[in-house]
């Protein structure tokens, strides 16, 4: 069995309104892997201003 864990800190400038800004890394995150075609071990994730948030990991099995 394979997991896809998905980790944000929301505790910045970034996150005053944490719906919308999650929503929107959700959206870049899911178009990253439609365009790569399959999911790395991990993904860095990134808020508006650029800065490192978070990450996307997979446990390398894609069965």
């Amino acid at each position: 069995m394979s997991h896809f864990t998905l980790t944000i800190k929301t505790d910045n400038a970034a996150f005053e309104e944490p719906a919308q800004e999650v929503a929107r890394m959700l959206r870049e995150l899911a178009d990253r892997i439609d365009r790569d075609s399959e999911l790395p071990d991990v993904l860095p994730l990134r808020d508006l201003n650029g800065n490192r948030v978070g990450q996307a990991e997979t446990d390398g099995h894609h069965d």
